[in-house]
């Protein structure tokens, strides 16, 4: 026998470890080669008894002594088999029979209990205190998933309260919208990420003053002249609380009254979707704040607002594209986005292609959907129809799903009707590109698999063993032939390499060119940077709800109470809910503003800033001595002696020694000398 190579001499190493050492060098040589160097097959040959031989030599173990042949620790599906045999036909059958049970209870006797045999790490299963490698990731998140739900169950979804000193707000962070109620948690969440849309913000301020100024002017309480009834009480509480949010020195905000002036629906169960609530209470918000900041007076004619804050107009096309069908025409202020999770439909631009009907110029330019008029704002719901995984992996199905994409900048411009040639134009070219990826797909898998066998594989291994492993055993023929087909493999293998190199530099070429067909300066004038993000992770209650938010150029992330600064990365990557069915589930764009535009103030009515300004005062008097003196305040003292002007009994400033509301229940602090009775400080009614 030759002398084996080093990838043979590894090889015997390994069979004669895995057998215990019962088997020789020798043999489990001529047992490798005789499986043309298959690992598996070898071990599989040795462990039935093969020498190598011929194959009636096959079941001869007088090689090995009268050993048994195998592992000293056999696996779980080759358990040992007892040498004795039964002779059922012989004439002395009993004394038969009893020999053979005397040698079974002396040979292999029964414990109940740990094995006491010696452990073999060649037939372990998984390794000790090693990951398993190969654990489906949706099984594992799914895992997780259960085991989350049965510690934090909806009973135990409490409203936390937190000591006094803890609800100061700190480095200027976002302060927290919290209902006490947690299915209204959502509605909550959603209100406090309106305020970080500059134009929602100045508008709702704008309209403040105006409508301070026509209805009170001479500075009256303003309370008298709302009623519960008007639109106006709801934008009024709406203003109301994001001057608190900006002024305000605590942390964290009861914002029940302000989101009972706008009767959210509950989310009552675990099978309900935060985001079609969410999808309900923004519609309505909208609709009010929309017909409110019109400088016209109210109307739902919405043909004649002259300028749109939520809602843009939307219609099927016309041949004359400068006429908008106002009989077909329809406001929205939230699209509903169908996330399916597709490779060609797995971000936002894609998805919302496929939701209005653009899809080139092969449907007919009068049935497709376009915008006519945009709005300054613009929000997404993410709607997925699965919910839960499925249970495909049970029949060996795995269902790979990846983190929906939305870009931080998003144009609109290729679904404006004045665009829709252009837009038509680019999406066939985008067309014909991704139907010549898909046949470079499909020439690459003819290619590298033939009948669920990686062919390229096979062809590796073929020419591994005519250039490593096959003897020519001193014939000079034999080896002339062996050069020969190394070479001829050799030469097909690279051919096919090179051909796969050059598809896959084609195939980006195309990827490149198609991501980048709507980069034209014509089709970049309207452009929308991301605002909000709502996320579901899938579970049920307040703290399986948070909200990324950009202020000044960072990102924040709000999950109940607690306020955090996380990295863009972080925002566009969140893999939350991706194996339960949620994740992302509202995105709010609005128009891109300058630097400047974005960190402008907006201008609250002074009345309420004295309001929240008297409250933090308060607040401070409450907080101990050595705590209070390390706050700094950029917005107190009132710039006026406090008066209660505006307050209502649904919105954050409530009374002329409360500061906004953080809880349900009330906290009293004993008064002092300094601090008369009437005005001792009250956190909450």
């Amino acid at each position: 026998m030759h002398t084996p190579t080093q990838d043979e001499q590894e090889a015997v190493n390994t069979l004669r470890a895995m057998m215990g050492d019962a088997i020789s060098a020798e043999v489990a040589l001529k047992v490798l080669r005789k499986h043309n160097g298959d690992m598996d097959k070898a071990a599989s040959a040795l462990i039935e008894g093969d020498t190598g031989g011929a194959a009636s030599d096959a079941m001869d173990t007088s090689w090995a002594g009268g050993a048994t042949v195998g592992p000293r620790t056999p696996p779980p599906s080759k358990p040992e088999q007892d040498a004795t045999v039964i002779d059922l036909t012989a004439d002395d059958e009993d004394k038969e029979l009893s020999r053979a049970l005397q040698a079974s209870l002396e040979d292999t006797r029964t414990h109940f209990g740990p094995s006491n045999r010696a452990p073999d790490p060649n037939w372990a299963v998984v390794p000790s205190n090693v990951a398993t490698a190969g654990v489906d990731p949706q099984d594992e998140s799914l895992s997780r998933a259960i085991a989350a739900s049965l510690e934090d169950a909806p009973g135990l979804d409490c409203y936390e309260e937190l000591p006094l000193e803890e609800r100061l707000r700190k480095d200027q962070r976002p302060v927290a919208l919290r209902p006490t109620s947690s299915p209204l948690a959502y509605a909550g969440l959603l209100l406090h990420s309106l305020y970080y849309v500059p134009q929602i913000r100045h508008a709702v301020a704008h309209w403040a003053h105006m409508y301070s100024e026509k209805h009170t002017p001479n500075h009256e309480d303003i309370t008298t002249s709302i009623s519960k009834d008007d639109p106006a009480f709801l934008v009024w509480s709406m203003m109301e609380i994001f001057t608190n949010m900006e002024v305000a020195l605590l942390s964290e905000l009861n914002s029940d009254g302000a989101i009972q002036a706008f009767s959210p629906e509950p989310w009552g169960n675990p099978i309900e979707h935060p985001g079609d609530h969410s999808f309900s209470f923004y519609n309505r918000l909208t609709r009010v704040v929309e017909l409110s900041v019109q400088d016209t007076p109210h109307t739902d004619s919405a043909p004649d607002w002259p300028s749109r804050l939520f809602h843009f107009r939307y219609g099927i096309s016309t041949e004359d594209l400068s006429i908008m069908p106002f009989d077909s025409a329809h406001d929205l202020s939230v699209v509903k986005v169908d996330v399916r999770g597709t490779d060609d439909a797995n971000d936002l631009v894609s998805c919302l292609s496929s939701e209005l009907g653009l899809t080139g110029a092969t449907t007919p330019a009068t049935k497709q959907h376009v915008i006519f008029e945009p709005s300054e704002v613009v929000a997404f719901q993410l709607v997925r129809e699965n919910t839960l995984p499925s249970y495909e992996a049970s029949v060996g199905v795995r269902t790979e799903r990846t983190t929906f994409k939305y870009p931080n900048h998003v144009y609109l411009d290729q679904f404006l009707a004045v665009n829709l040639a252009l837009g038509n134009e680019l999406r066939d070219k985008q067309q014909r590109s991704t139907t010549e990826i898909e046949e470079l797909a499909a020439k690459r898998l003819a290619l590298t698999r033939h009948k669920d066998r990686d062919t390229l594989a096979d062809l590796r291994s073929s020419l591994h063993y005519y250039e490593n492993v096959a003897e020519d055993e001193g014939d000079a023929t034999r080896k002339a032939s062996v050069q020969e087909m190394a070479v001829q493999l050799r030469k097909i293998l690279t051919r096919i390499e090179n051909e796969l190199q050059s598809i896959d530099a084609s195939v980006a070429k195309l990827k490149d060119e198609a991501a980048n067909l709507f980069n034209v300066p014509e089709l970049q004038q309207h452009r929308y940077d991301l605002r909000v993000v709502l996320v579901h992770d899938g579970l049920y209650g307040r703290k399986h709800l948070y909200s990324y938010v950009k202020d000044k150029g960072t990102w924040w992330k709000t999950q109940d109470y607690i306020v955090s600064e996380v990295s863009e990365e972080t925002v566009f990557n969140d893999s939350a809910g991706l194996h339960l069915g949620a994740g992302p589930y509202f995105l709010i764009y609005s128009r891109a503003l300058s630097e400047e535009e974005e960190n402008t103030r907006a201008q609250w009515l002074e009345g309420i800033k004295n309001s929240v300004k008297h409250n933090n005062q308060m607040f401070l008097a409450a907080l101990p001595p050595q705590v209070a003196m390390q706050v700094q305040d950029p917005n107190s003292p009132p710039t006026s002696p406090y008066n209660s002007q505006a307050p209502s009994e649904y919105t954050m400033s409530s009374g002329t020694v409360e500061p906004p509301q953080s809880r349900e229940e009330p906290m009293d602090e004993e008064p002092t000398e300094s601090q008369p009775a009437e005005e001792s400080m009250v956190i909450d009614k």
